[in-house]
């Protein structure tokens, strides 16, 4: 009976305050757009913070379980409301069977068209933001060759 405690607050268990923080952090991960990123630079501001010790690989099968999990109830989630929303269009097409012509076109610009468009324009912008950044990171990359060459150049002619 006397190891009964010492399983209770074993090294290999996070304790109920630990849990709580390693769940928020995992749903700030998740939700990130860039989870690696953000979880080295939550190592390179608060590694010394015992609190994420988790990160380092402390309490690490806890750790993964959780990640795992939060991220199943986060596709849940996306699920059913991609369902509603799949629903709710049903309802709004039956009831759009009923008007003429003019007025069908009339609510598909209003509705479907205009957030479609969007988030194509949307997706355009985000295209040619990435394709300006690789150019100039090329741009930049052949700058430090070239100087890069010129200093060797210049170190081997004296």
């Amino acid at each position: 009976m006397s190891s009964l405690p010492a399983l209770l607050t074993s090294p290999l268990q996070p304790d109920d305050t630990q849990k709580e923080f390693m769940r928020r952090t995992a749903i700030h991960l998740l939700s990130s757009p860039n989870p690696a990123q953000l979880e080295m630079r939550i190592l390179a501001n608060h590694g010394a913070d015992k609190r994420f010790a988790f990160l380092k690989g402390r309490w690490s099968h806890a750790w993964l379980i959780l990640k795992a999990k939060i991220r199943a109830e986060r596709e849940e989630k996306e699920r059913k409301e991609e369902q509603q929303r799949k629903s709710g269009l049903g309802m709004l097409a039956s009831y759009d069977s009923e008007l003429d012509e003019d007025d069908r076109v009339s609510s598909e610009i209003e509705g479907h068209g205009v957030e479609g468009d969007n988030a194509k324009v949307d997706k355009a912008v985000d295209e040619t933001k990435k394709e300006l950044r690789r150019q100039k990171a090329k741009e930049w990359a052949e700058k430090r060759r070239a100087q890069t060459n010129a200093t060797e150049y210049n170190e081997k002619s004296k």
